[in-house]
């Protein structure tokens, strides 16, 4: 039994069965949240009834390090951690959350195109921003011929999947993709006209809409496709703060630099300084902090309350830095990977009292 005088932080996540998705991540929180004297339950949109105020969960158990489900009282605060993309999971989380009358961490973002717009609006965000279109009829001719590399990449996409990389070479057009089911798929059209229906096919098969976006420069190593994320939190005082940075490379062969699809994690100095001066790799980091936190804050100022967000910046080969994806559900795990342990461990303890704090803010005198 949870203590009433205890704290409970809910997790919202997808469930199939006895299926939690993020369920080591959520295992690690509720080792936290013990530390600070509170409880965790996980659950899906189906296993609460806010109506009557109960809950039929699951619990992390220290001891047998095993998951059993349990009924608990409704959460005092919820983290949102959904983040699943199939389309029936994704409709019932949608009807869910708009009707729910819980008290949250974090509020729901936009896809990647209402993003973009967003983003656009403020003069600063809108310089670091690669030329973005909705994928349709004629938005290949029109881009490929300013741009030689384009990518097309789903709204509502995650780690990569369904992006497809498009290489305009005269009339010829080299196109490598990854597929959930078939991993990465390479095709060549030997004209615009073919290209295009290519692209508008496999945007149809992933069963989502899809942006076209300008392709970077992103070889700070020869060979190889580099980019960088900024995990950017908020603290105790509900300030948003960075708690990291790392880099990630990935053979040009790939898609994306993705951990999911071949990347690699690496010190983000370690990387920048094997294309840049020391000086300029610290002034380029510096940047990073700055746009970073002003993403943070523009995206609060339309979408409401957010807790973090895994910010995702390229740096091209002049040292530029380009917005390439903001992710309000991030993974932690590129740190641990990076050997930046004390990094992980702040990263996954920040939520918990980030929650904690918010809660003893909402006691009444």
């Amino acid at each position: 039994m949870i203590p009433s005088s205890h704290p409970l932080i809910g997790i919202l996540t997808h469930r199939h069965g006895s299926f939690l998705a993020g369920s080591s991540y959520c295992a690690q929180l509720t080792e936290v949240a013990a530390r600070h004297k509170c409880a965790l339950v996980v659950y899906s949109p189906t296993d609460i009834d806010e109506v009557h105020g109960t809950l039929h969960g699951f619990r992390y158990n220290m001891h047998t390090k095993k998951w059993g489900r349990v009924q608990t009282r409704a959460p005092d605060i919820v983290y949102d951690r959904f983040s699943y993309m199939k389309r029936d999971a994704l409709r019932t989380y949608s009807a869910y959350r708009s009707k729910s009358r819980m008290r949250y961490l974090n509020n729901r973002f936009a896809h990647k195109w209402n993003a973009h717009r967003h983003f656009s609006r403020h003069p600063e965000l809108a310089r670091h921003l690669p030329v973005t279109v909705p994928l349709a009829s004629g938005a290949l001719g029109k881009l490929s011929r300013r741009f030689p590399l384009l990518y097309a990449k789903p709204v509502n996409g995650s780690g990569g999947k369904g992006i497809l990389r498009i290489r305009r070479r005269q009339q010829l057009f080299e196109m490598v993709g990854r597929s959930g089911k078939e991993g990465v798929i390479r095709h060549t059209s030997h004209s615009l006209e073919a290209a295009e229906r290519y692209v508008l096919t496999w945007a149809q098969q992933q069963k989502q809409t899809f942006v076209l976006q300008q392709g970077l420069s992103l070889s700070l190593i020869p060979g190889m496709i580099c980019d960088s994320r900024v995990l950017v939190q908020k603290d105790v005082c509900g300030q948003w703060s960075i708690t990291g940075m790392v880099g990630k490379q990935s053979p040009d062969r790939l898609v994306t630099s993705n951990l999911q699809s071949g990347g690699k994690a690496t010190s983000m100095l370690t990387l920048l300084t094997r294309r840049f001066s020391d000086e300029k790799a610290k002034a380029i980091m510096q940047s990073m902090q700055h746009l970073s936190l002003l993403l943070a804050s523009h995206i609060e100022s339309r979408f409401g309350n957010f807790l973090e967000f895994g910010i995702d910046l390229g740096i091209d080969t002049e040292g530029y830095i380009w917005i390439i994806e903001v992710n309000p559900k991030p993974n932690r795990e590129l740190f641990r990977l990076a050997g930046q342990h004390d990094t992980y461990k702040r990263a996954i303890e920040a939520p918990i009292l980030y929650a904690l704090s918010v809660l003893e803010l909402e006691k009444p005198e």
